[in-house]
């Protein structure tokens, strides 16, 4: 495994964070492995885990023949939290998680090897990872054990948890802001709960009315546009036909076995309206949007973020209840913030602290702001 240009080996800083990874993915895998409801999905799991165990060891190797005293590195608690979500809704409403974080890896992953030259050493890496991206995504896309849950329902999961973290974040940080800047007034304090509890109600309207518009509004313009795409297979199937021919040629294909690909889907005008919907025109035909159901959850969890900050200020009064809203406040951001980084694959502890900050600085702010006005009136 020798470096570009034969440069004697060094101690690479992303060697740790690769080796971090690995080890998370060993944790990450095996405990899905355990949760799996199929003998199949555990099978692939098990495999997975211990491909990356191989790639743990090598990026150990490779930095302890350099540093001996370098120490194991210790589960982030964005996987933590992954593994959680998987105990609570199932495996499948992860397995979008886990095939972003493969993609990402073969994207470092190839970067690396650029730029160090370690090309034995990633390119035994790359394509274990490569399989596995490919593995989850056949497992998104096929049946489960014929129960009531196919794997689109997991990921329906992955996305109405991700509307509650958002809405929760959006309703703590606005009414936060709102409650402190009365707070800087110095107003009378069944004034700060009236102003909490009006926060409240109106960001939680807003952001519901807001979550329901939006997905109607996407959910119009899908079925708009699955509307035409199916009148033209009706009424002009031999264009049809030749666009799923150049979709197919584009993806290396003959003409020839472009042509027979499209002949076979075209004898079933659903399928071939799918493949259309999706190679054509980027939507997913089988997604299933509930605008009603989005703008209550949305709603709800807006208003349960809303409701931290003013909760102090139903049972005290006065500094005690000022101080104790601060800190239940802010280390609800840092949670949230941590929450946060299931969806973006930031450190869990690093995307918390940014939370925290961002509450804070609107803290700071909106109590000054408050205090200024209070003082002129």
């Amino acid at each position: 495994m020798d470096g570009k240009n034969g440069e004697a080996k060094r101690v690479d800083s992303s060697w740790f964070q690769n080796w971090q990874r690995e080890v998370e993915g060993v944790y990450l895998y095996r405990t899905l492995a355990r949760l799996a409801r199929t003998d199949e999905l555990r099978s692939a799991l098990e495999q997975m885990a211990a491909a990356e165990e191989r790639h743990a060891a090598l990026w150990s190797q490779m930095i302890r023949e350099v540093d001996q005293r370098a120490r194991a590195p210790r589960i982030d608690l964005r996987i933590r939290l992954v593994a959680l979500i998987a105990r609570l809704f199932g495996v499948e409403s992860v397995m979008g998680l886990l095939l972003n974080d493969e993609v990402s890896d073969i994207s470092t992953y190839a970067a690396q090897a650029r730029r160090l030259g370690y090309q034995d050493a990633y390119r035994q890496v790359l394509t274990d990872e490569t399989a596995h991206a490919r593995a989850i995504q056949v497992l998104r896309q096929s049946g489960n054990d014929g129960s009531s849950e196919p794997w689109h329902r997991g990921a329906s999961a992955g996305g109405l948890l991700r509307n509650m973290v958002y809405g929760f974040n959006d309703g703590l940080t606005a009414n936060f802001g709102l409650v402190m800047g009365v707070v800087g007034a110095n107003v009378n304090p069944h004034f700060i709960l009236l102003t909490g509890f009006a926060g409240l109600l109106a960001d939680a309207l807003s952001m519901a009315a807001s979550g329901f518009l939006a997905a109607r509004s996407e959910l119009e313009v899908r079925q708009h546009h699955l509307a035409l795409e199916e009148a033209e297979l009706r009424l002009l199937p031999k264009e049809e036909k030749e666009e799923l021919v150049g979709i197919y040629a584009s993806k290396g294909l003959t003409r020839q076995e472009a042509s027979i690909v499209a002949e076979r889907l075209l004898a079933n005008p659903e399928e071939a309206l799918t493949q259309l919907a999706r190679e054509e025109l980027g939507i997913d035909p089988d997604a299933s949007e509930n605008p009603l159901r989005e703008g209550l959850i949305t709603g709800i969890a807006t208003g349960l973020g809303a409701v931290i900050p003013i909760l102090p200020f139903l049972f005290l009064g006065g500094a005690a209840a000022i101080w104790i809203g601060v800190f239940i406040s802010m280390l609800a951001h840092f949670l949230v913030g941590a929450s946060r980084a299931v969806f973006t694959g930031r450190p869990a502890l690093r995307s918390g602290f940014d939370m925290f900050v961002v509450g804070m600085g609107v803290a700071i702010v909106t109590y000054v702001l408050g205090l200024l006005v209070g003082v002129k009136l």
